[in-house]
């Protein structure tokens, strides 16, 4: 744990932090993936799905009981969100607001319906279903083929009490899919592989990070995932280096969420934001006798977002203690991802391409790596 100016950032996984949670520190359970909140001031919540299709397309749900960007008021605000990228780029987006009387979730397992719309599994197989929305559609069964994760019980805290907490539930880290989407009123077959997480929180949590970055990648016979996250100011610029890997069967091979080794192998400067960014960089850890090593490059960039510029005027408030200049933007890259596992004198690389993402909320992140 970091302390800056009497605040303090950490992960929440003391046999205490279990116990008042009442998480099990041996395994996740059907309840972890069901609702968390209330729909208090700050709250928000998001069950999150993709999927990359045989036939070259790639869709994105999302479902929230409550929206990040309107945090104000003590109830919840149901809507989510489908976007279907075809194989030659064309994009289809549609977006369902439902009043929260029409609504209903449950805390013992995930089953969130938005009206008509469906999200409900129990860790190893879900219905996802959007009702077609102007002619955009999707009825998916999803099933996992690896363990759930999470790193400690989930939370991150953040103030010397805890008060604000930023969450990670990796439902499904690799997972096949097969269904219909609905693209302009005509429906059709579809299958691919397939992700799901779940978060939730009580703040703006842009401004409790600095920057943060979110890759996962499967190979045939891995599967990668990597949220690397640094907090704000603040809080010290305190590091989650959150990491695993998974084997063929979905077994966990190698987890981590304290202590890293990175090393910035390329940087640039983006003339559109006025930062400077990771071209290539190389995580290296090392765990009971074996090197793990995880190289990203990425070639192209596919998309530059600024969140802050639909945020409410008491949000931008808020992210202004943090982050004075607002100069929040995130990335996506095409991605060249290598991984080398080295035992002994063995050596087992693996490497193919990815998408990820780079949040990028606060000061150069060259100055903290």
């Amino acid at each position: 744990m970091i302390k800056n100016e009497n605040l303090t950032a950490r992960l929440m996984d003391t046999p205490e932090d279990y116990q008042r949670l009442g998480v099990n520190p041996e395994r996740i359970e059907k309840w972890e993936d069901g609702i968390r909140i209330k729909g208090a001031e700050g709250e928000w919540e998001w069950w999150y799905f993709d999927c990359i299709l045989d036939d070259g397309s790639a869709a994105i749900i999302q479902f929230f009981s409550k929206g990040y960007r309107d945090l104000t008021g003590d109830v919840l605000k149901p809507f989510g969100t489908i976007k279907l990228t075809e194989s030659d780029g064309t994009s289809h987006v549609r977006l369902f607001e439902i009043p929260a009387q029409e609504c209903r979730f449950s805390n013992e397992t995930c089953d969130v319906h938005i009206g008509k719309h469906i999200f409900s599994g129990d860790l190893t197989d879900y219905r996802i279903l959007v009702d077609p929305i102007d002619g955009l559609g999707a009825d998916l069964h999803l099933h996992s083929l690896a363990q759930p994760y999470r790193p400690g019980t989930a939370y991150l805290g953040f103030g010397e009490k805890d008060e604000k907490i930023f969450t990670w539930l990796c439902a499904v880290s690799k997972g096949e899919v097969c269904g219909t989407l609905t693209v302009n009123g005509q429906t059709r077959q579809v299958k691919g592989s397939s992700y799901h997480d779940h978060q939730w929180g009580n703040n703006l949590y842009l401004s409790l990070f600095n920057h943060w970055t979110w890759a996962r990648q499967r190979y045939d016979d891995y599967t990668v995932v990597l949220f690397d996250m640094m907090a704000a100011e603040p809080y010290g610029y305190q590091r989650f280096p959150f990491f695993f890997i998974q084997d063929a069967q979905g077994k966990l091979v190698f987890s981590n969420t304290h202590g890293v080794n990175y090393e910035v192998l390329e940087n640039y400067d983006d003339e559109a934001t006025g930062k400077d960014y990771p071209k290539s960089g190389r995580y290296r850890f090392h765990h009971d006798g074996k090197d793990f090593e995880y190289t990203l490059t990425w070639n192209q960039e596919l998309e530059t977002g600024y969140v802050v510029r639909n945020l409410p005027l008491a949000d931008l408030a808020e992210l202004s203690k943090t982050h004075p200049k607002h100069n929040d933007t995130y990335k996506l890259y095409l991605t060249t991802g290598t991984l080398q596992i080295r035992d002994g004198g063995q050596t087992i690389e693996r490497s193919d391409s990815l998408i990820y993402e780079f949040m990028y909320s606060g000061a150069d992140y060259r100055s903290h790596v």
